[in-house]
This record gives structure tokens, sequence and C-alpha cells, in this order.
């Protein structure tokens, strides 16, 4: 047995156990790849519940995301005052639109921004989409790998300081593989119909038992295959140095 392929079956082992402990979560895209960018830029350094209520009072004040774009910006940044740091997300929401709309114009098209994004990313192979977010101001690897996975369905998983964390000690990546590395790393190997169990089982694992700081190692339903407490060698379970 080669190395990839018991990297493969070490992969499969870690997914099947993830999926027993905590289940296939529902994977519902609303196909709103704008509205998704807009709300992650919201959800910055505060909660989900702050978040959800200016992206609520966003929408409310101004119904098209054209009228987000060229309103006064102390306008934008009242809408979304509950959200904290209004005066920085609403500049950052309203260049991130000015962009879009230039991509648009420059083509010579008149649809809806969000339906214009919406076809721009579908149409591209993964990675090329992936990267046409990043070109957006204030857009980062892992904010363009939800937008695509949350909102248009693609399998792209994030990859977050978390989930960095939890695939080196389970030892899918090396100790030089970065976050935004790791992203590319995972289009390639996981099946397209794992990406989004796989992500948010494993954040449910962080959260309940692979924690940055004490981890609860002795009671870990993947304590089998974990390379950190030496279950299993590095070497035979790297999916890519």
């Amino acid at each position: 047995m080669d190395v990839k392929e018991t990297a493969w079956l070490h992969l499969e082992r870690v997914y099947d156990i993830l999926l027993a402990t905590y289940g296939e979560p529902p994977w519902r895209p609303d196909m709103d790849p704008l509205g998704g960018l807009i709300g992650t830029i919201l959800s910055q350094h505060t909660s989900d519940i702050n978040s959800g209520r200016a992206y609520r009072q966003l929408v409310e004040k101004f119904p098209t995301w054209e009228q987000v774009r060229d309103a006064p910006t102390y306008e934008v940044a009242d809408a979304i005052r509950c959200g904290g740091l209004a005066n920085v997300k609403a500049p950052r929401i309203q260049n991130a639109l000015h962009t879009i709309g230039e991509w648009q114009e420059a083509k010579g098209g008149t649809k809806p921004l969000s339906v214009f994004l919406r076809d721009e990313l579908l149409q591209q192979p993964y990675e090329d989409a992936w990267r046409y977010l990043q070109k957006i101001p204030g857009v980062g690897p892992k904010t363009a790998a939800c937008v695509m996975l949350f909102n248009l369905g693609l399998p792209l998983m994030p990859v977050d300081t978390h989930l960095h964390r939890l695939t080196r000690r389970l030892g899918f990546i090396g100790p030089k593989v970065s976050a935004n590395q790791a992203h590319l790393i995972f289009l390639k190997v996981l099946p397209p119909e794992w990406a989004h169990t796989f992500h948010v089982d494993l954040i449910q694992h962080g959260r309940t038992i692979c924690h940055a700081q004490r981890p609860k190692c002795s009671s870990c339903p993947l304590y089998a295959e974990c390379a950190h407490v030496g279950s299993v060698e590095p070497q035979d379970t790297i999916l890519q140095a």
C-alpha cells in the first residue's frame, strides 16, 4: 500500500467517525453569494445575533445592493450600527459593491449585482471562482471559501485557524502548510459531497473536544486516528507536504 492510499484510508476513517459522532448537517445553499459576502463582512468581530440584526436592518433600509452601493456611507453605517464597527464595515461593503459593479460595467452587463456575481462564479472552475472572489477588496481565502460552500453549494472547504489546527493534529497537512494553502489541498482530495459535512463536523469537534488548549484527548472519538498523540504517523497520513 503506497503513501497516497494510506493517507486516503486515514481521511476516510476520520470522515466516517465524524459522521457517526456528529451526524450529517443540512446543506441548503441559498444561491446568493453577494448576500453571503455582505453577511460575512458584517459578522466580523461580533456575535451571530448582532450581525444578523445588522443584515436585516441593512436590507430593510436598502432593498437592493445597488442602493447600498450608491447611498451616503454614513447612512449605510447607521443601518448596521448594531453589528459593531459600523464605520469600518460600511465603506468595506461599499468598496466590494463598487468593485463588482465595475466588473459588470466592463462587460457591458445590466444584471442586478447579485445575479451577476452568482453567474460569474458558477461559470468558472472552483479554484478560479475562489480566486475571483479574493479580488474583491477585503475578501480573503476563508471568506471566499465560505461564500462558495454555504451560499453556492460548491465543495471548497473553508479552513480557518481552528480547522487548520485540527487538520494538522490529525496529520492531514504538514507543519509548513498554511491555512490558505490547505484550502486547495482539501479541494483536490475531498470528495465534493464530503466538503460541507467535513467542515461543519470538524468545527463541532474542535468546539467540544479538540480545544486549542487542553484538548479532551481521553474522550476523543478520533484518538486512534490522531498524529498529535502519536496514534498514526504523519508521513503515512499527510495529504500534501
